[in-house]
């Protein structure tokens, strides 16, 4: 126990300590799960969280510290230039030790769990956790206390935070928000009745969110327009030169305006949709129900990059930190 104080210490140094929460948002009955005692709990072995350091060439279980049975939601995990940390939906939210190579359980609201924890974020020193049932809870010391944080949403069903242009972002089912953190309260971006965000990215100079009527482009006027009619779209990303949108049957690229788009499907399983695309190295991956794939930029066709994970297990989420990829991975279940 006193390892795990230590260790929360060290971290919450790197995430700094913030102002106090809105007081008309706080919630004077929350109830905290204390830190797991991890040398009671058994390491699960098979599944879970793997790192690789060779781009992809080999992958390595790094479970330590997390309960032997976990699962995590798609957007459960998060980066910053620090920080790696991952939202359990049982047992909360955990950032990991680099130092002594385990993970550290952040005492975490018992509401939050209650409510299906689902997407996990770190902006402006706090850490942000969207529920499927309750909206966003925030906490600005490391776990201690947990404030609600919902002012400006008319839908509390989070599928996903982003951080675009210094500014944080939520996906939500009826619509995008952005955060104007001087009034703690969400600014409605763009949305329409019954338009599920489910991913959004920054490419070009301009925004794209991926939704369940197609992708969106914000033009210079500030009106949206749909650049992808006709397609139910998982998730979107880019990187410096391409744009990506994960639809439910087949991967596309946009071209190089945005406006048309191709299907960049060889190699991955038919018909089945990638979670996540991720470029790094001028290498380009894709999470996938069976593992991961990856190409260089200037090759049309994936290969799976698989060397360390378990066969029928799907990489669900996707991240990079100084270089280490990182995968959060649940048994393959169609």
């Amino acid at each position: 126990l006193v390892m795990i104080k230590n260790a929360l210490m060290l971290l919450c140094l790197c995430l700094y300590a913030c102002t106090g929460p809105a007081k008309d948002d706080r919630d004077k009955n929350n109830k905290i799960i204390p830190p797991l005692k991890v040398s009671h709990k058994k390491t699960a072995e098979i599944g879970g969280i793997y790192f690789s350091s060779d781009n992809g060439n080999t992958w390595e279980n790094v479970n330590t510290g997390l309960p032997q049975e976990f699962s995590i939601a798609l957007g459960g995990i998060a980066t910053s230039d620090k920080v790696l940390g991952v939202a359990t939906k049982e047992y909360g939210v955990f950032l990991y030790n680099f130092t002594d190579s385990i993970w550290i359980n952040v005492p975490t609201d018992q509401k939050i769990i209650e409510n299906n924890l689902g997407a996990l974020e770190f902006f402006d020193h706090s850490i942000y956790v969207g529920t499927k049932e309750n909206g966003i809870f925030c906490s600005k010391d490391m776990g201690k206390t947990w404030v609600q944080q919902n002012k400006g949403l008319n839908n509390l069903t989070i599928r996903r935070f982003v951080i675009l242009e210094q500014t944080l972002y939520v996906c939500t089912n009826d619509g995008f928000y952005a955060l104007d953190n001087k009034q703690s309260s969400w600014k409605y971006e763009y949305g329409e009745n019954l338009l599920q965000v489910n991913g959004a990215t920054y490419f070009n100079g301009g925004y794209f969110i991926g939704t369940n009527k197609g992708v969106y482009q914000k033009l210079k006027d500030n009106h949206w327009i749909n650049i992808l009619p006709d397609h139910s779209v998982h998730n979107i990303s880019s990187d410096e030169d391409e744009l990506y949108a994960m639809t439910y049957n087949e991967l596309l690229l946009a071209s190089k305006d945005g406006t048309n788009w191709r299907s960049i499907q060889n190699g991955l399983p038919e018909n089945l949709y990638t979670f996540n695309v991720l470029t790094q190295n001028n290498t380009v991956f894709a999470g996938q129900w069976d593992g991961v794939y990856r190409k260089s930029k200037s090759d049309d066709s994936w290969s799976l990059t698989n060397s360390g994970i378990p066969e029928k297990f799907a990489a669900t989420n996707l991240k990079s930190i100084h270089g280490m990829l990182v995968i959060s991975t649940a048994e393959r279940k169609l």
